[in-house]
C-alpha cells in the first residue's frame, strides 16, 4: 500500500486547521467580499436577461397591435361588404365590429399571460442558498 500524501489542490477529507482565529476570520472576509462581488454580478446578469424578455414582449405586443389593426382594417372592411350582399349595411358593420372585439380580447389576453410570468432570478437566489449552507458549514467546523 502506497501512502504518498495526495497532490497538491486535489479534494481529501478535510483536514484540521491549525491557523489561528484572526487569521481565519481574515480569510473569511477576504474570500467574504470576493464571494458577495460574484453574486452581485450573478444578479445583474440574471436581472438583464429578465428586463430584455420583458422589453421584447413589450415590443411584440406593440408591433402586433399595430399589425393586428391595419389587417383588422382592410379585413373588416373586405367582410363588412361581403355581408352587405346578404344583411343590411348595419348589421354587416356591427357584425364585423364584434369580430374586432373578440380578437382584441384574445390579443390583450395573451399578452397579460406573458407579463405575469415570474420575475424571479433563480439562479442567484439557488446561489445564495449554496453559499449560505457553505457558510454555514464552514462556521461550524
Amino acid at each position: 500500500m502506497s501512502t504518498t500524501p495526495p497532490p497538491e489542490g486535489a479534494a481529501g477529507p478535510p483536514t484540521s486547521d491549525d491557523r489561528d482565529t484572526s487569521e481565519v476570520i481574515a480569510s473569511l472576509l477576504v474570500h467574504g467580499q470576493g464571494l458577495i462581488k460574484t453574486e452581485i454580478e450573478l444578479a445583474k446578469l440574471e436581472i438583464k436577461r429578465i428586463v430584455t424578455e420583458k422589453a421584447i414582449a413589450v415590443g411584440l405586443v406593440v408591433f402586433g397591435a399595430v399589425l393586428g389593426l391595419f389587417i383588422l382594417a382592410f379585413v373588416g372592411v373586405t367582410g363588412a361588404n361581403a355581408l352587405m350582399l346578404v344583411v343590411e349595411p348595419w348589421l354587416a358593420w356591427l357584425i364585423v365590429t364584434g369580430v374586432y372585439i373578440l380578437v382584441a380580447v384574445i390579443l390583450l389576453l395573451v399578452a397579460v399571460r406573458l407579463f405575469k410570468r415570474p420575475v424571479v432570478p433563480e439562479h442567484t437566489k439557488a446561489e445564495l442558498e449554496t453559499t449560505r449552507t457553505w457558510a454555514s458549514e464552514q462556521v461550524g467546523r
